[in-house]
C-alpha cells in the first residue's frame, strides 16, 4: 500500500506502508480513481491553507474515493470481494478500512457520479440546516461542483425560485439544467432589485459572500458550503442589519443513508455534471 503524502509546500511523496492482516470487520480497497478538490487541496498543496493550527508533515491528503474490495474480514457481511464501493481514506493505492464505511456502487453508475455521494451529501447536510420551504427563494453563488450539486438538492427538496450565480457562462447554463430558474453573472445581480429568503456560498470569495449578505431578506439565513481556505469570509454591516443567521457545515449527515437516495437519482444528474467535471 502506498500513500500520497505532501511533506512540504509543493512537495508529494508516495510512501510504501505495509499491509496487516485485517481485523473481522475490515476490508481491504484497491483504489480505481479518487477526487481532487480545488478549494481545499490546492491552498494545502501550496502551503497557503487557512487554519487554527499550525501545519504538520509529512500530511495525508485527499478524501473520497472509489475502489473495489479485494479482501474481507471473517465478520463482514454487507460487502464481497470484486464489488465496487465509494469510501473515504484519501489518496492510498489500497487501504484498510471498516467494512461500515464503505458503500457499494452499482457498476452502471461512473465512476465521476459515484464520487459525488460524498460532496452531495455534504451538500445536503448544510441545506438541511437551513430548513427550506418550497415557497422560499434562494441564492446560490458559485456554479462548481459544490454549488451545481447545491442546486439540485434544494431542487429535490421542492424549491423551485432557485437563482444561481457564477462569472462563468458555461457553469450558468449547468446550474440551469440542475434546478437552478434563473442563473447569471455576478454584476447582473448586484444591478437586482430582488431579495433572497435564503442563501448558499459555494464559491469561497469573498466577494461572493458579500453579494450574498447584500441580498438577503430580513432575517434571511445563510449556510456557507465553501470551507474558507483560500479567503476569509468576511461579515458585513449587512449581517447585524438584517438580522441574519449563519449556518457552517462540513461532513455530511449520513453517508450510507443519503447513498441510497443519491445513487438512486444518479443517472439524472451523469450528463450535466460530466461536463462540470471534464
Amino acid at each position: 500500500m502506498k500513500s500520497l503524502m505532501l511533506v512540504a509546500p509543493y512537495q508529494l511523496e508516495w510512501i510504501e506502508q505495509q499491509d496487516r492482516i485485517l481485523n473481522p470487520n475490515e476490508v481491504m480497497v484497491e483504489t480505481i480513481a479518487s477526487a481532487i478538490s480545488i478549494g481545499s487541496e490546492l491552498p494545502q498543496y501550496a502551503g497557503t491553507a487557512r487554519s487554527g493550527r499550525a501545519v504538520q508533515y509529512p500530511k495525508m491528503t485527499g478524501y473520497e474515493n472509489v475502489g473495489r474490495v479485494v479482501e474481507i474480514g471473517s465478520h463482514v457481511e454487507n460487502v464481497r470481494v470484486g464489488q465496487r464501493v465509494v469510501a473515504f481514506y484519501g489518496y492510498r493505492t489500497k487501504a484498510i478500512v471498516d467494512c461500515q464505511s464503505v458503500i457499494p456502487v452499482d457498476e452502471d453508475i461512473s465512476d465521476k457520479v459515484a464520487l459525488l455521494t460524498i460532496l452531495s451529501c455534504d451538500v445536503a447536510k448544510g441545506i438541511r440546516k437551513l430548513k427550506p420551504y418550497p415557497e422560499e427563494s434562494v441564492l446560490v453563488t458559485g456554479c462548481g461542483t459544490i454549488g451545481l450539486l447545491a442546486c439540485y438538492v434544494l431542487s429535490a427538496y421542492g424549491l423551485r425560485n432557485i437563482s444561481a450565480v457564477d462569472a462563468v457562462e458555461a457553469r450558468q447554463d449547468l446550474a440551469l439544467a440542475l434546478g437552478a430558474r434563473v442563473a447569471t453573472s455576478p454584476t447582473e445581480v448586484k444591478n437586482q432589485d430582488t431579495l433572497y429568503d435564503l442563501g448558499i456560498e459555494c464559491s469561497s470569495f469573498q466577494d461572493a459572500f458579500a453579494l450574498l449578505q447584500t441580498k438577503m431578506k430580513l432575517n434571511g439565513k445563510i449556510a456557507i458550503l465553501s470551507d474558507g481556505n483560500r479567503e476569509p469570509l468576511v461579515l458585513l454591516p449587512d449581517f447585524h442589519a438584517k438580522e441574519l443567521t449563519l449556518f457552517g457545515s462540513s461532513d455530511g449527515w449520513n453517508y450510507a443513508k443519503h447513498a441510497e437516495w443519491f445513487l438512486i437519482v444518479s443517472d439524472l444528474l451523469a450528463n450535466p455534471l460530466r461536463k462540470s467535471l471534464m
